[in-house]
C-alpha cells in the first residue's frame, strides 16, 4: 500500500498452531536471511542480515533484534509487544542506535521536512496499542541535514472571513460518486504520549525554508537540549533554547537579487511551547566593499584632491540585519558598522557618520538597499553620486553591455555562418591618481570548416578610449588564434594549436605564448557511462 519502495532477502520460519478456529494459539520464530527494506517515508535502505523474532502465545518477542543502515550502524530492539489471541496489544520495547541513518528524503518525498538525519537515541515504548507511551532521548548528530518548510497556511493572516461556501444539495446515484470511496487503511491507534529529549550535535545543520516561494532561509548549526512533548490529541510542545555557532540567511530582493548573511555567533532561537512559535534574536553580517565617498559628500567640501582620492578607496564594511520576536514575522532592522580594526580609517570620520546614519532609519534603509543591491553607498540625491565615477560609470558600463548585445545581434544577421562577438567594457581607472576614461572593445570570431572538423578563432583587444587607445596597431585585432582539428568524426579526440598575447605583470610586461596539445572529450551524465562504449562504437565491433 506504498509503505515499502523496495524489499528484497529471505524469509523463513516455523509456526505451530493449536486450539480452535475462533482463538488459535500460534508460536514459533520467523527468521530474516540477507533481508533488505526501504520505508517510503524515510528512503533510506534497511538491511537485517541474520535476524529472528520469537511468536509466544502471549507476545511477539525481541532478543537483540538488529537493523543496519546503509554504513552499517546499528539499530538494536529489545522488548515484547504483548498481546491475547492478536488483540489487546501493549508495547513493552526499547530501540538503542549509535550513528544511524534514521531518514534521507528529498523535497519529493516530503514538502514539509526532509533531508539525512542521523542519531544516537534510546527509546522506550510502553503502554497499550491505542494510547503508547514514549520516552526517548535523542541526538542529532554531524552529517545531519534537516529541512523543515513553513505550512503556508502558516505564512498568512487570512482566516478566511467573508469567504462564502456553496453546498451542493443534490443527490448523485452511488454510481456516479463510487469512486470517491477510496479504501484506507485503519488502525485502533487514537494518539501518543510523548516525553523526549532532543540534543543538537554543533556540527549537525538545520534548515527553516521560511518562504518556500522566494527560497528565503535560515541555515544554522549550534548546540542545543531541547525538551519535546506530545499528548494524545496531537498537541505538541517544544521548549529549550538553541544557541547558535554559525548559519547564514539567504534574503532575495524581489525574486532577483539574493544576499546571504552570515549568522553571528551568540544568537539563540528559543522555544517556549508551540515548535512553530520559536522567539529569535540573531544577528547576521553581509560583507562588501565600498567607497566611502557618496555616504561622506556632505565633508567633502575644501578637501584637496589628494584628500579626495583617499575617500575613493575601498573598505570592508558590515551591513547587519537583526532579527528579534517570532521567528515567523520577525522584527527587522539593520545596521552598518566597520570592522573593530578599520574604526579608525580617515581619522575616524567615517565611523562617526556610521553612527549618526544609524540612529536615522530612512537614511539608513536607503543605504543598507544600495549595499545589498549596487554593493556602494549613495548620496542623498543618488544622481549626485561620484565614487569611482559615480552615475556616469554606471551609465557607462550599461550602456557598454546594451551595445555589445546589440553588436552581437547584427552580426549574426550580416555574416551568417561565421560566430562574430563583441565585448564592450567601459570604466573609469586612477593608475594616474585622478579618474580617467577606459573603453575596450574585445572581438571574437569563429568559423567552422571541413564539414566542422576545423575551428579558427580569432580574437584580439582594441582601446577605443584612454591611454593606450593610441597605441593600437592591426595585430591587436587578431593577436589571439585557436585552431583545434577534430581528429576523429565524433570529435572525441581532438588536435589543438593556440597563439595568445598575454600581459604577465608590469615587470615581465607583453609576451607572446604558443603550443600545441591532444584532447579527449567525452559527455556523460553518470560514471559508468564515461566506461562504457558508444552504440557506434559497439556495431562497428560487431
Amino acid at each position: 500500500m506504498g509503505t515499502i519502495t523496495e524489499a528484497s532477502g529471505n524469509l523463513s520460519g516455523n509456526f505451530l498452531v493449536e486450539g480452535n478456529s475462533t482463538s488459535p494459539e500460534i508460536t514459533g520464530e520467523l527468521v530474516f536471511k540477507n533481508a533488505f527494506i526501504t520505508p517510503a517515508a524515510l528512503n533510506n535502505p534497511l538491511e537485517i542480515k541474520d535476524e529472528t523474532f520469537q511468536l509466544k502465545k502471549d507476545g511477539i518477542y525481541f532478543n537483540d533484534f538488529t537493523i543496519h543502515d546503509v554504513s552499517q550502524n546499528a539499530a538494536v530492539i529489545n522488548g515484547a509487544v504483548n498481546m491475547n489471541h492478536f488483540t489487546d496489544f501493549a508495547f513493552a520495547l526499547s530501540v538503542s542506535t549509535n550513528d544511524f541513518l534514521l531518514f534521507n528524503t528529498t523535497e519529493k518525498d516530503n514538502k514539509l521536512f526532509f533531508g539525512r538525519m542521523i542519531i544516537d537515541s534510546e527509546i522506550d515504548v510502553t503502554g497499550p496499542m491505542e494510547l503508547p507511551v514514549v520516552n526517548a532521548t535523542i541526538k542529532m548528530k554531524k552529517g545531519s541535514n534537516f529541512t523543515f518548510a513553513v505550512p503556508e497556511d502558516r505564512l498568512t493572516t487570512n482566516k478566511g472571513e467573508g469567504v462564502i461556501e456553496f453546498e451542493n444539495k443534490q443527490k448523485l446515484n452511488a454510481i456516479l460518486t463510487r469512486e470517491n470511496d477510496k479504501q484506507t487503511q485503519k488502525t485502533n491507534l487514537t494518539g501518543f504520549d510523548v516525553y523526549s529529549v532532543i540534543e543538537i550535535d554543533k556540527e549537525a545543520t538545520l534548515r527553516l525554508l521560511i518562504d518556500p516561494s522566494s527560497t528565503d532561509s535560515l541555515v544554522v548549526r549550534g548546540e542545543a537540549a531541547l525538551s519535546l512533548t506530545m499528548d494524545r490529541s496531537g498537541k505538541m510542545s517544544l521548549t529549550g533554547a538553541y544557541n547558535l555557532n554559525d548559519g547564514s540567511y539567504l534574503v532575495s530582493l524581489e525574486s532577483l537579487i539574493k544576499r546571504t548573511f552570515e549568522i553571528d555567533k551568540g544568537s539563540t532561537i528559543i522555544w517556549n511551547g508551540d515548535p512553530m512559535e520559536a522567539d529569535v534574536d540573531i544577528d547576521a553580517i553581509y560583507s562588501v566593499r565600498a567607497s566611502p565617498i557618496d555616504l561622506m559628500a556632505d565633508q567633502m567640501a575644501g578637501l584637496t584632491e589628494t584628500d579626495r582620492h583617499a575617500y575613493t578607496e575601498r573598505h570592508l564594511f558590515l551591513v547587519i540585519l537583526k532579527l528579534n520576536g517570532d521567528i515567523l514575522h520577525p522584527e527587522i532592522g539593520f545596521e552598518i558598522r566597520l570592522r573593530p580594526e578599520d574604526k579608525g580609517i580617515l581619522n575616524g570620520a567615517v565611523n562617526q557618520k556610521l553612527t549618526l546614519l544609524n540612529e536615522d532609519a530612512s537614511a539608513l534603509n536607503k543605504q543598507v538597499f544600495a549595499l545589498l543591491v549596487l554593493g556602494r553607498f549613495i548620496q542623498e540625491n543618488p544622481l549626485q553620486s561620484d565614487a569611482g565615477g559615480g552615475t556616469s560609470t554606471f551609465v557607462r558600463a550599461t550602456v557598454g553591455k546594451l551595445l555589445s548585445q546589440q553588436l552581437n545581434q547584427w552580426s549574426s544577421k550580416v555574416l551568417p555562418g561565421v560566430d562574430l562577438n563583441f565585448d564592450i567594457q567601459s570604466y573609469n581607472q586612477f593608475e594616474s591618481g585622478e579618474a580617467e576614461g577606459r573603453t575596450q572593445v574585445d572581438i571574437g570570431l569563429k568559423k567552422q570548416l571541413f564539414n566542422e572538423r576545423l575551428s579558427v578563432q580569432l580574437g584580439g583587444t582594441l582601446e577605443v578610449e584612454g591611454v593606450k587607445a593610441k597605441q593600437n596597431s592591426a595585430s591587436d585585432i587578431a593577436s589571439d588564434v585557436v585552431l583545434e582539428y577534430k581528429i576523429t568524426k565524433d570529435g572525441r579526440y581532438r588536435l589543438k594549436g593556440f597563439r595568445q598575447n598575454q600581459y604577465e605583470s608590469d615587470i615581465d610586461g607583453q609576451f607572446v605564448e604558443t603550443g600545441v596539445g591532444i584532447s579527449y572529450v567525452r559527455d556523460f551524465d553518470k560514471w559508468k557511462k564515461f566506461f562504457r562504449r558508444t552504440k557506434i562504437e559497439r556495431e562497428k565491433k560487431e
